[in-house]
């Protein structure tokens, strides 16, 4: 769900959750930011929260914002296959996960 070239640093900042929040404590955090911000009124901050949920809502894309903080629309496999992976992720049973859905 790329819509463009806009990236969210903390989407849990925009969404005033906690990283370990659940889905259903982001959905709800989600619904409340959107009567806050009408994408009619402030189409700026509806932009912010949408791709912040965006990101959350996908278990993959928030694995990989977690761990590694970068552009979540990159390919995993790039990540993974990288030193930076290796040395802080480590081959961990995650790993066979993410490689099974190829």
């Amino acid at each position: 769900m790329n819509r463009g070239t806009h990236r969210i640093s903390d989407p849990y900042a925009v969404l005033e959750v906690d990283p370990e929040a659940g889905d259903e404590q982001i959905r709800a955090a989600y619904l409340r930011k959107l009567k806050e911000y009408p994408p009619d009124r402030s189409p700026d901050e509806f932009e912010n929260v949408r791709d912040a949920y965006d990101l959350l809502r996908d278990p993959r894309r928030r694995l990989q914002h977690k761990l590694f903080s970068c552009d979540p629309d990159a390919p995993l496999e790039s990540l993974l296959d990288g030193a930076y992976a290796r040395k802080y992720a480590g081959p961990g049973p995650w790993l066979a996960v993410f490689k099974e859905k190829k």
